[in-house]
């Protein structure tokens, strides 16, 4: 089984995304979907310092982050595997107007079955156009979740710190 962390919206709260580092353990990833309006350095060092099992660390660029000055410029879009059968679209979501339908043609473009996306700052947890589409809020407000992958069955767990 693998597990990941899934946050957005940190918007500065550095100290929300540590604790949630010393929360949740035997982490495979940790998937931010932008508005970090932190340098991705200081949240990889948290990772790496807490979780020395090798965890990666994927992030995107969102609409907050271009008013704060950066050591590496995040891109707006990634897409990785999550385990053998599923392929992940991440982004911030306010280049697609944070619109499922048009976010499913990008997914669809880039052969992802799962897009994970912020900028609403609310959690969503749902299935349209054949995509899974998770939102974990705003970790600012206290919200992630954890996705965890195991044998191609997918399980999303809510959560609030």
């Amino acid at each position: 089984m693998t597990r990941y962390l899934i946050c957005s919206d940190i918007h500065g709260r550095k100290e929300l995304f540590d604790r949630i580092i010393d929360v949740e353990k035997d982490l495979s990833a940790v998937i931010v979907a932008g508005d970090l309006e932190l340098d991705i350095s200081e949240l990889t060092d948290i990772v790496m310092r807490k979780n020395r099992s090798g965890c990666s660390v994927y992030a995107v660029a969102g609409n907050c982050d271009a008013y704060r000055p950066s050591k590496v410029k995040l891109r707006e879009v990634l897409v990785f595997d999550i385990g053998k059968d599923h392929r992940a679209f991440l982004t911030h979501g306010h280049r697609y107007g944070a619109r499922e339908d048009l976010m499913s043609y990008a997914a669809l473009e880039n052969n992802c079955n799962i897009v994970i996306f912020g900028h609403t700052h609310c959690f969503c947890e749902e299935e349209q156009f054949g995509t899974l589409f998770l939102n974990p809020g705003a970790l600012k407000a206290g919200s992630y979740m954890i996705l965890e992958e195991d044998e191609g069955h997918l399980k999303v767990y809510h959560k609030r710190i």
